[in-house]
């Protein structure tokens, strides 16, 4: 290659700078995030022939359709999906260039606040966690939101849809910011009348035999910690049953002959309320981990910190935190 005829001409780009302004800048985000016209105008609170407008304007400047037809919708071009970071990066830079000094004010701050909770004790942090932001932050709003797919949720980190993810599970999110949350020791919970209610523990030979309710998508049972674990012993439970949460498995277990595995502050929490026993699971399960999710663009800001410090801060009241 000849790198000197690669080198970009600098008058070409001063040009294209002077075309362009951050208004264009925040609009050709929305349009490469949503692609669709009317969905940006939404995001932005701006109308749509406005949106459409600048859309004219920002294929003259890049030369480029950026969205163009396919079927139904709209996709990115091959040169729309290359600045797609670039402009991200550069929007991500000005708002912490333009944001006011000083730590974050959770007092005065009327945001709202999204966190995903794909986690077992998400029923024993979650209150906790409503109650602490409340007091701390009174005016903000709290949204608690039903996990998507790991791609739907790297998306949506990316795009600001959401602030935070609590998770069980580590593989699906290599590429985020990541730090441990909770570790817990795993137990078995049965309805007192099912056969293995006298006993105070499972052996791994016993656990294999019985009919199980998994509080997971059948199309993602598979990776589940408990079932990745087993996966790795080259054995398998018989998963008879699924629900979506784990407020529903509370609900079966006490009426059920299945077997519920999670943490044992679930356990223990859900033994104080229902007729069903807590027994040890077997040790080959080892230990139960959960983990706080954010993406790279939010890491350095004063809200993101005062969150993950907040959601840490419940955790170590409510629950056992890892040594």
């Amino acid at each position: 290659m000849n790198l000197k005829a690669a080198k970009p001409d600098q008058s070409g780009v001063s040009a294209l700078t002077s075309k362009i302004d951050l208004r264009h800048l925040r609009v050709l985000q929305a349009l490469l995030h949503e692609s669709n016209v009317s969905r940006a105008a939404v995001k932005l609170g701006l109308s749509q022939p406005a949106i459409s407008a600048t859309l004219r304007q920002l294929r003259d400047t890049f030369n480029d359709p950026l969205l163009v037809r396919s079927g139904a919708a709209m996709v990115r071009t091959e040169r729309a999906n290359d600045i797609s970071m670039a402009v991200d990066r550069v929007l991500t830079d000005i708002d912490l260039l333009l944001s006011p000094p000083g730590e974050f004010d959770p007092a005065t701050s009327d945001r709202t606040i999204r966190i995903v909770a794909y986690f077992g004790l998400g029923s024993l942090l979650i209150p906790s966690l409503i109650q602490t932001i409340n007091t701390a932050s009174p005016k903000a709003r709290i949204e608690i939101i039903q996990p998507g797919t790991p791609d739907q949720i790297k998306q949506q980190l990316h795009d600001g849809d959401i602030d935070l993810v609590i998770s069980s599970r580590q593989d699906p999110y290599p590429n985020l910011r990541f730090a441990p949350l909770v570790e817990s020791d795993i137990a078995c919970v049965v309805a007192n009348s099912h056969e293995k209610a006298g006993q105070n523990h499972l052996t791994l030979d016993e656990y294999l035999t019985l009919d199980h309710i998994s509080p997971s998508a059948a199309a993602v049972v598979a990776g589940t910690p408990i079932d990745g674990q087993l996966l790795q012993l080259g054995k398998s439970r018989n998963v008879v049953a699924t629900v979506p949460e784990f407020a529903l498995a509370r609900q079966i277990v006490p009426q059920s002959n299945l077997v519920l595995t999670t943490a044992r502050p679930f356990a223990e929490e859900m033994a104080a309320t229902l007729s069903v026993t807590v027994l040890e699971a077997p040790p080959e399960l080892g230990l139960m981990s959960a983990w706080l999710f954010w993406h790279e663009k939010s890491h350095h800001s004063p809200f993101g910190h005062w969150l993950r410090q907040t959601v840490r801060h419940v955790a170590q009241k409510t629950l056992r935190m890892p040594s």
